[in-house]
């Protein structure tokens, strides 16, 4: 065998090895990417459970507070949160607190449009969910001049209320 020959073999093992680590790559790539989805739809489902016991924790609590539970019923009792002029029917001291529960709702909500934005919570939810409490919350904020939120989210709330039909400083 001459040395051209055995350059040849040399350079078909060399392709096979070659073929061969490429096809062991794009196994390797598959795999990662599978554990990605995974790990990124476990992150999503965490997300949406520490989100859940949030929710559920700031409501059960406003509803068990000496406070903000009274202040609740009789707004709901008085029409709210459809008739925003049920607000007109607290005292100063009854409308601080609601005012300061919805700041932490506000801010709240602000969060939420944050996680969407970077991806952690699905269009389904954004369009089904969060829409349509932000559409019924965000004349409770302009009524308490609340307006704290980031830039972003504040225009998303005018966005959201301008969709709706409703003017965001009415």
């Amino acid at each position: 065998m001459t040395l051209i020959e055995l350059g040849a073999i040399g350079e078909f093992l060399g392709s096979l090895a070659v073929f061969a680590t490429l096809v062991y790559l794009s196994v390797q790539i598959r795999q990662n990417t599978r554990a990605m989805d995974e790990s990124k739809k476990l992150a999503l489902a965490t997300t949406y459970q520490m989100r859940a016991d949030a929710l559920q924790m700031m409501l059960v609590h406003a509803a068990d507070s000496e406070h903000i539970g009274p202040i609740i019923t009789k707004l709901t009792t008085a029409g709210y949160p459809e008739e925003i002029g049920a607000l007109d029917s607290l005292s100063t001291e009854d409308r601080g607190r609601f005012r300061q529960w919805q700041i932490a709702q506000q801010t709240h909500w602000d969060n939420m449009f944050f996680q969407y934005q970077q991806g952690f919570i699905d269009d389904e939810y954004y369009r089904d969910s969060f829409k349509e409490r932000v559409r019924r919350l965000a004349p409770t904020w302009q009524a308490l001049n609340l307006s704290a939120g980031r830039s972003t989210f504040n225009a998303e709330v005018e966005r959201i209320l301008a969709e709706s039909g409703h003017s965001a400083k009415s």
